[in-house]
C-alpha cells in the first residue's frame, strides 16, 4: 500500500480543548462511595468524590493507582460521537473533559451510578473474574448523548512498558501515544504501519492494563504527562481489564487466556521458509527449489507470491507462469517443500453494465449480485484505495454467505497443493477519512467503528477454516494485519514491508532491521507469539550483503525464519559463496533449534507465556535489562543481542543476571553486566543460560515433512532426539515427542540424573554434555552408570554421534557425549 496523505488542524480555527479543565462544580451533593473486587490474587478498588482507582496486592500494596486528576474522564462536545474525534490527540478540537467523580447511588458492593459534575450519570462495576484478574465496566446513562470519548488516566510508575501491539520503535512504550488503529500518515510510508494494533500494556511493575473495545482509541505511555499513562477511547461505555502478577510474562498469559489463547502453527512451519517477491517463470522457481538443497540449506515452506494468479484475486493459478501448476507442484512437493499462496480480500471491480475482461471481473459481478460487498454509504460496493492493480472491491466477510462463497475458492487452490497462505493487505477499513466518518455499512449491521480492526481476523476466517477441513494440521495462515482475538485465527504474523537497511523505525522511519525486533518483542508481548519479518527487509528492493546476513543473524535465533523479499532476490548464494556459506550455517542452527522452539510454542498455546521476551519483561527487577531497545529473551535459555548498527563488528551487551556463554564462542559471562562481545558477520551474541537443557534436531535434517528421495533427509529419517546440557543443579524439559530429560547435579559431585521415556516415534537420544560449563565442572569421568550398570565407553564421540545399540558414552576435552537407544525411564550417572 503506497498512500501519502497531509492533514492540517489549527487550534486556533477549531478550538482545543485544556486539558485537566472541567466545568465548575455545579452545586451538587456528593456523596462518597467505596467499590471493591478482591480475590486471593488482590483486590480492585474504588473510591469516589474524586473517584480514585487502586490496584492492590494480597498484601494491600498498590501496584496501579488513578492519576491525581482522577480515574475516569468523558469527553464532551455538543454533537455527541455522530463524528470522529481524534483520541490521539492530548486535546481534541471542541472537546471538553469532565471527571467522573461524584457518587452518587451504591447500588451493591461493587456496583454503583456515578456522576460527572453537570450530572451525566454513568453505571461502575467492578468485578474480579479469576485470580489476578480485574474489570471495570463504565457504561452512561441513557440520558447522556453527548459523550464522544472515554478517558482512562493512571499514575504512570518507574517501570518500563511494552506490548500494544505491533510496533516498530523502540520496546518500551514510555514517551510515545501507541494508535490502536491504522490509518492515513504517521510514516514515510504515508501510513501509521500499526497493522496489528493491540490495546494491551504490560508493565514491568507486574500489571497489565487491557482497553476490551473494537473502538479507535490510543494509549498515552507518559507523553503527555511525564506521570501519567492514559487510555483514551470513543465512544462513551468502556470495559478495563486489569491483570497482576509479580511475574510480566504471567501477566501477559493472563491476558491471552482472557481474549483468546494463541494458535500453535504446524510442526513443519518451524524450518526456513522461501520465496521471491515475483516469480517471473516457473523455471525460475525449479531453480530456487533445487539450489536450496544443493546448497544443503534446510526449508520446508516454499511461497508463491503475487502475482500468480490470472487476475486479481481470482485464486486461479497463470498457466502462463506456471504452465502445468498440478505437475510443478507436485514436484515442490517431493521435494520436500509444502506451498503457500499470496491472497488480498479484494477483487477486480468492473463498471455497472460493462462487460468484464478476466475471471475476477467475472466473480465481481457474481459477488456484487449476491451482496458480498461492504457497502459504500450511498449503495454499491466499497471500492478499496489499497488494492494492488486495479481498483477491487473488497469481501465483506461478517456475511457467513461471503466466507462460504470464498472457501469454496480457496478450496479449489488447496485441492492443487496449497498448504499455507500469505494473506496481505485489508487495512482499508479506517475509522476516519480527513476527520470524517466513512459510514461503510456491513452486512451485520455494523460500521466502521465497530468492524476496522475485526474486519482483517474476519478475513482470515475462511482461509482458516479452508485449511481446517482439508489437512489434519490445518497448514497456517501468515498474515500482515490482525486485532486482539485474532491470535485464534491467524499462525504468524510478518510486518508488512519494512525497509531494506538498518534504520530505526523512529522519527517517521518505517524502519528496517530494528523494527523486526521490536515488532517481534511488543507483538510477545501483546498475545501474538508467532513472528516471522523479510530477511533483508522489503521497502527499497534488494539489500546490500551485511544487512541481508545480519537479519539473517536475528531470524535464526527466532521461532520463524523466512527468506524473502523485494528486488530480484535475497538468496545469499547469489551474492558471493562466503555469504551463501554463512546464511547456510545460520539456516542449519534454526533447524538445529526446532525441538527447542515448539516446546515454548506448545506452552504458548496451552497457558499463554510468550516464548519470546523483551529482557525487562523476563528479568524485571535488573533495571539494566530494560536499557537496549533490540535485545530477547528466546525461551527459558537463550539470549538474543542482534547487531543493528552498519559496519559493526562488536556489540555492547547488558548481560542478564546468571552466567551465560556464548552459543558459536563458549566464551562465558556472568551478568548483570555490561561487555563488549566481538560480532562478526555470522557470529551474532546468542547466549546460552548456564543449566539450559537445549533440545536439538538431527544436525542433517533438511525438511520437516516426509520425501521419498533418499538424498533428501528428512525428520522422519532421523528420528532421534539431540540434546546439548550445560549442567547445574537441576533443569527438565519435555519435547513435543513426549520425552522427558532431566540433567541434575547431585550431592556427590557433578552427576547427570537422565530419566528418559521414549515414544515410537522418538525412541533414540543423543546427548552432549558441556562438563567445562557445568556449575561444578566436571574435570574428570571415571564412570557413566544406567540403572546401576556400567556402560561401555565408545571409541570416540563421532561413534557416540551415530548412535550405538542400548547405551554408550565418550569423552574428549571438556565434552561427553551419550546415545541412549531404545532405553525407557533410565536413570544414568556420569561420575
Amino acid at each position: 500500500m503506497r498512500i501519502a496523505l497531509a492533514m492540517l488542524l489549527s487550534c486556533a480555527l477549531l478550538g482545543c480543548g485544556d486539558d485537566d479543565a472541567v466545568a465548575p462544580d455545579a452545586g451538587r451533593t456528593p456523596t462518597p462511595l467505596t467499590l471493591r473486587a478482591a480475590n486471593d490474587s488482590g483486590a480492585l478498588v474504588l473510591d469516589t468524590d474524586p473517584l480514585r482507582l487502586r490496584i492492590e496486592r494480597p498484601d494491600g500494596t498498590a501496584v496501579l493507582t488513578s492519576a491525581l486528576a482522577g480515574a475516569l474522564e468523558w469527553g464532551v462536545t455538543p454533537g455527541g460521537d455522530a463524528r470522529y474525534h481524534d483520541p490521539l490527540a492530548p486535546n481534541p478540537p471542541g472537546v471538553r473533559f469532565h471527571a467522573l467523580s461524584l457518587g452518587v447511588t451504591a447500588l451493591d458492593a461493587t456496583s454503583a451510578i456515578v456522576s460527572d459534575d453537570e450530572g451525566r450519570r454513568a453505571t461502575l462495576t467492578v468485578t474480579a473474574t479469576a485470580p489476578g484478574v480485574f474489570k471495570l465496566h463504565v457504561v452512561r446513562d441513557p440520558s447522556v448523548t453527548d459523550v464522544a470519548l472515554v478517558r482512562a488516566r493512571f499514575a504512570s510508575d518507574d517501570g518500563a512498558y511494552h506490548g500494544l501491539g505491533e510496533r516498530h520503535g523502540h520496546a518500551d512504550a514510555r514517551g510515545s501515544i501507541v494508535p490502536m488503529q491504522f490509518a492515513l500518515g504517521g510514516t514515510s510510508s504515508g501510513l501509521n504501519e500499526h497493522h496489528v494494533p493491540v490495546p494491551f500494556v504490560v508493565s514491568t511493575e507486574g500489571y497489565g492494563v487491557f482497553a476490551r473495545t473494537r473502538e479507535a482509541g490510543a494509549f498515552d505511555v507518559a507523553a503527555t504527562k511525564p506521570d501519567e499513562l492514559r487510555a483514551t477511547f470513543e465512544g462513551s461505555d468502556l470495559e478495563l481489564d486489569f491483570y497482576v502478577d509479580p511475574d510480566p510474562g504471567e501477566v501477559v498469559a493472563k491476558y491471552s487466556r482472557d481474549t483468546a489463547l494463541p494458535r500453535l502453527p504446524p510442526y513443519w512451519a518451524s524450518a526456513p521458509m522461501h520465496w521471491r517477491n515475483e516469480w517471473n517463470s516457473e523455471d525460475v522457481a525449479r531453480e530456487d527449489s533445487l539450489r536450496i538443497r544443493t546448497e544443503d540449506v534446510p526449508c520446508t515452506t516454499f511461497w508463491i507470491d503475487n502475482p500468480w494468479q490470472t487476475s486479481y484475486n481470482d485464486l486461479v493459478i497463470d498457466e502462463t507462469r506456471f504452465p502445468n501448476p498440478d505437475a510443478f507442484l507436485a514436484e515442490l512437493r517431493a521435494r520436500g517443500y509444502m506451498v503457500l499462496f499470496w491472497s488480498t480480500p479484494y477483487l477486480d471491480a468492473v463498471d455497472s453494465g460493462a462487460t468484464p475482461t478476466n475471471e475476477a471481473e467475472r466473480l465481481f459481478i457474481a459477488a456484487r449480485d449476491a451482496g458480498y460487498f461492504i457497502e459504500r454509504p450511498g449503495g454499491g460496493p466499497f471500492i478499496a484505495p489499497s488494492a494492488p492493480g486495479e481498483p477491487g472491491g473488497m469481501l465483506d466477510f461478517t456475511n457467513e454467505a461471503t466466507i462460504e462463497f470464498w472457501k469454496g475458492r480457496i478450496k479449489t487452490l488447496i485441492g492443487h497443493g496449497a498448504r499455507a497462505f500469505k494473506l496481505d493487505y485489508g487495512e482499508d477499513v479506517l475509522v476516519q477519512m480527513l476527520g470524517s466518518r466513512i459510514n461503510l455499512r456491513f452486512s451485520d449491521g455494523t460500521s466502521e467503528r465497530q468492524t476496522h480492526n475485526l474486519y482483517n481476523v474476519l478475513y482470515h476466517e475462511p482461509y482458516r477454516r479452508a485449511l481446517d477441513e482439508a489437512s489434519p494440521d490445518g497448514g497456517f495462515l501468515l498474515v500482515r494485519a490482525s486485532a486482539w482475538g485474532g491470535q485464534a485465527v491467524a499462525d504468524i504474523i510478518w510486518p508488512g514491508d519494512l525497509d531494506n537497511d538498518l534504520r530505526e523505525g523512529l522519527d517517521g522511519e518505517v524502519g528496517g532491521l530494528p523494527a523486526a525486533v521490536t515488532s517481534l518483542v511488543s507483538l510477545a508481548a501483546s498475545g501474538f507469539p508467532s513472528f516471522a519479518s523479510d530477511t533483508g527487509g522489503y521497502r527499497g528492493g534488494m539489500p546490500t550483503r551485511e544487512v541481508l546476513l545480519r537479519w539473517a543473524e536475528h531470524t535464526a535465533f527466532t521461532p520463524f525464519l523466512q527468506l524473502g523479499g523485494a528486488g530480484d532476490h535475497h538468496n545469499p548464494w547469489l551474492y558471493d559463496a562466503d555469504a551463501g556459506a554463512i546464511y547456510q550455517r545460520l539456516s542449519r542452527a534454526h533447524m538445529d533449534l526446532v525441538p527447542y522452539f515448539r516446546m515454548y510454542a506448545l506452552r504458548a498455546s496451552a497457558t499463554g507465556q510468550p516464548p519470546v521476551a523483551h529482557p525487562a519483561l523476563a528479568y524485571p527487577r535488573d533495571l539494566g535489562s530494560r536499557v537496549d531497545p533490540y535485545a530477547y529473551v528466546l525461551g527459558d535459555d537463550l539470549f538474543v543481542a542482534p547487531v543493528t548498527v552498519p559496519g559493526a563488528t562488536t556489540r555492547e551487551v547488558h548481560v542478564p543476571p546468571g552466567v551465560w556463554f556464548h552459543w558459536f564462542t563458549g566464551e562465558r559471562f556472568t551478568g548483570p553486566s555490561v561487555v563488549t562481545v566481538d560480532a562478526p558477520i555470522g557470529q551474532p551474541p546468542v547466549l546460552v543460560r548456564q543449566g539450559a537443557l537445549v533440545p536439538l534436531l538431527p544436525a542433517d535434517v533438511d525438511t520437516l515433512v516426509p520425501v521419498d528421495d533418499p538424498a533428501i533427509v528428512d525428520r522422519m529419517d532421523r528420528p532421534f532426539l539431540r540434546a546439548l546440557s550445560f549442567p547445574a543443579e537441576r533443569h527438565t524439559i519435555t519435547t513435543e515427542e513426549g520425552v522427558t530429560l532431566t540433567v541434575e547435579r547431585t550431592a556427590a559431585g557433578v552427576d547427570v540424573d537422565y530419566a528418559v521415556s521414549a515414544t515410537a516415534t522418538v525412541h533414540d537420544l543423543r546427548l552432549r554434555v558441556l562438563l567445562d560449563r557445568a556449575s561444578t565442572p566436571l574435570t574428570t569421568v571415571a564412570s557413566v552408570t544406567a540403572d546401576g550398570i556400567a556402560i561401555a565407553p565408545a571409541a570416540d564421540l563421532a561413534t557416540v554421534a551415530a548412535g550405538c545399540d542400548g547405551a554408550c558414552w565418550a569423552r574428549e576435552g571438556s565434552e561427553l557425549a551419550l546415545s541412549l537407544r531404545s532405553m525407557t525411564a533410565t536413570h544414568v550417572e556420569v561420575r
